[in-house]
């Protein structure tokens, strides 16, 4: 095929979700992370050649009271833009299986890392558009 599987830009994105985790002191090996994933999003730029490095930067669009999101850029030398991502992670009490309230300590941690959202492309989607007949 020559290029990298299109799941592997979500590992990428993953391993980028995880150290952020890590250096926030969510995740503790051995330990579950205080949070489940929502959703995943990835837009494919362009695709990564197997001899490729790349670069993976991650930080926070937006949060929530319960959840908030993480934006993502992967990109190779000279910036070549290969894809854009965004995750949404939910505060999560495993034993009582229930979103909760991110602590306060955890929003003040992640409003250091806000910047702005990346832009998807217009999907289309959303409610029918009216036209008008004659």
């Amino acid at each position: 095929m020559g290029h990298v599987n299109n799941a592997t830009y979500l590992q990428y994105m993953e391993t980028a979700r995880v150290e952020l985790a890590r250096s926030l002191g969510q995740v503790r090996e051995g330990f579950r992370p205080d949070f489940i994933i929502a959703s995943a999003r990835c837009e494919f730029k362009k695709p990564i050649r197997a001899e490729r490095r790349i670069t993976v930067s991650v930080w926070v669009s937006r949060i929530g009271d319960r959840s908030w999101d993480l934006d993502y850029t992967i990109h190779g030398p000279a910036r070549a833009e290969y894809a854009i991502g965004r995750t949404t992670q939910v505060a999560y009490d495993y034993k009582t299986r229930t979103a909760v309230q991110i602590s306060g300590r955890l929003k003040r941690e992640l409003a250091k890392l806000v910047e702005a959202p990346v832009k998807f492309r217009e999907t289309g989607e959303g409610p029918p558009k009216k036209v008008r007949q004659s």
